[in-house]
C-alpha cells in the first residue's frame, strides 16, 4: 500500500512540473509577442515626428531627398499647408528600412490666427505594410520646446493587430544655422492592446533622435530608456524595460528587459 502511494505522489510530481514547464512556455510566449507589439506602438508613434516638428518655413526650403522617405511636397501657401505623398518611384538612396506609402498632410496656423497649434494627420499612410491613421497636435511653448497631444491614434499592422493609444509629450529641438538636428522627447503613452488590456508606455529618460540617422529612414532613437506597464486585471500589472543604446553610424541596439527577468533584442 505504501509502495503505491509512493508511486502516486511521483507520477502526480512529474504531472506537476510537466504542466508548470508547460505554462512557463506559454508565459514566455506571451511576454515576448507582448514587447513586440508594444515596441512598434512606440516606434511607428515616433517615426513620423520629425516631420511633425519641421515648421513652414523649412519646407518651403526643403527639397524630397533630404526628407525621410524622399516624398513629393505639395505647400498650399493660402492655408498654410503642406502635404508629402510617399511614392515608389524615388531616386533617392537611402540606408534604413522604412518603406513608407500614403500621405502626411500637415496644417500650421495662419498669421492672424490667434490659435497657434497646427496638427499632422495620416492619409491612408503606411510603415513597412503598418498602417497609423489620427491626428497629432503640436504647439510652441517655448522657443525650442514643442509639446504634443492626441488620443485614439490608431495603429493596424500587416497581420490585422489593431491597437489604440493616446499621448501627452513635451519635445525639445536643437537647431543648428536654423536646421534642426536634434530632438528630445518625454512623456507618455497610454490605450489599449491588441487583447484588450491596458497599458502604458513611459519616457523614464529621454528619447532622442538625430536628423541625419532620421533622414536615412531610419526610425530607432539613439537613446532612452521606457518603461511599459500592461494590466493583468484589477490589481495586477507587468512591467517591461527597454533601453536604446547607439552602437555609431545610425545603427541602435535595442534591448528589451521582460518582467521575467528575461532580455530581447528588438528591430522594427
Amino acid at each position: 500500500m505504501k509502495i503505491k502511494h509512493y508511486i502516486f505522489l511521483l507520477l502526480s510530481s512529474f504531472f506537476i512540473a510537466a504542466c508548470q514547464e508547460n505554462e512557463d512556455k506559454i508565459i514566455q510566449t506571451d511576454l515576448s509577442k507582448e514587447a513586440n507589439q508594444l515596441f512598434n506602438i512606440s516606434n511607428y508613434w515616433g517615426e513620423s515626428l520629425y516631420f511633425a516638428l519641421l515648421k513652414w518655413e523649412d519646407y518651403k526650403q526643403i527639397v524630397p531627398c533630404e526628407l525621410p522617405g524622399s516624398p513629393k511636397i505639395s505647400l498650399e501657401q493660402t492655408l498654410k499647408q503642406v502635404t508629402l505623398e510617399f511614392l515608389p518611384d524615388t531616386l533617392c538612396v537611402k540606408t534604413g528600412r522604412a518603406n513608407r506609402t500614403g500621405k502626411i498632410r500637415l496644417d500650421y496656423p495662419s498669421e492672424l490666427s490667434a490659435n497657434r497649434e497646427w496638427t499632422i494627420e495620416y492619409q491612408g499612410y503606411t510603415v513597412n505594410q503598418n498602417s497609423i491613421s489620427g491626428i497629432r497636435r503640436f504647439l510652441n511653448t517655448k522657443s525650442n520646446e514643442v509639446a504634443e497631444e492626441f488620443e485614439n491614434l490608431d495603429l493596424t499592422t500587416q497581420d490585422g493587430v489593431e491597437s489604440s493609444f493616446s499621448g501627452n509629450f513635451i519635445h525639445t529641438t536643437n537647431r543648428i544655422n536654423l536646421e534642426l538636428v536634434r530632438v528630445s522627447s518625454i512623456g507618455m503613452l497610454s490605450g489599449i492592446n491588441p487583447v484588450g488590456r491596458k497599458f502604458t508606455i513611459e519616457f523614464v529618460s529621454p528619447r532622442q533622435i538625430l536628423a541625419t540617422c532620421i533622414k536615412e529612414n531610419e526610425i530607432l532613437p539613439f537613446a532612452g530608456k521606457e518603461s511599459w506597464t500592461v494590466e493583468r486585471g484589477s490589481d495586477k500589472k507587468v512591467i517591461h524595460q527597454i533601453n536604446y543604446e547607439s552602437t555609431g553610424n545610425c545603427t541602435v541596439n535595442a534591448t528589451v528587459t521582460l518582467s521575467d527577468g528575461r532580455y530581447l533584442v528588438l528591430t522594427p
